[in-house]
């Protein structure tokens, strides 16, 4: 019984060896958004005994283009201002503010969020 038991699996799974995985995701663009979470965002209080360098002011922002989509998350920002620090070399972020607008043009809704990109010694 247990031979019977194991040539049943190993035929069950021989029959997927075949099986694809098709992805409209490609490695360049899991790696563009995974890069964010290499900036790590900073308050002035935190950089006070921290040596680092300002590489340069960034933005980052979410759009509501339709009326039918959820409105932009203050979070969506934030990893979009985080990915372009990294764009820049940067290691830290120091956030600056974010402001919400209503009928921008192109968005309905608009979040943007300002910062400074940070090289942080380690």
């Amino acid at each position: 019984m247990r031979t019977l038991s194991l040539t049943f699996i190993a035929l069950t799974l021989s029959g997927c060896a075949n099986w694809g995985f098709d992805s409209n995701v490609s490695p360049a663009g899991v790696k563009d958004y995974y890069k964010a979470g290499s900036v790590t965002l900073y308050s002035r209080e935190q950089l006070a005994d921290k040596n680092y360098v300002t590489l340069g002011s960034v933005e980052g922002e979410a759009c509501q283009l339709e009326a039918n989509e959820p409105p932009p998350k203050e979070a969506d920002a934030r990893n979009h201002i985080r990915r372009r620090a990294a764009d820049m070399g940067a290691n830290g972020l120091l956030l600056d503010n974010c402001m919400h607008f209503d009928d921008m043009p192109g968005c309905i809704e608009h979040v943007l969020c300002s910062g400074q990109a940070l090289s942080v010694a380690e």
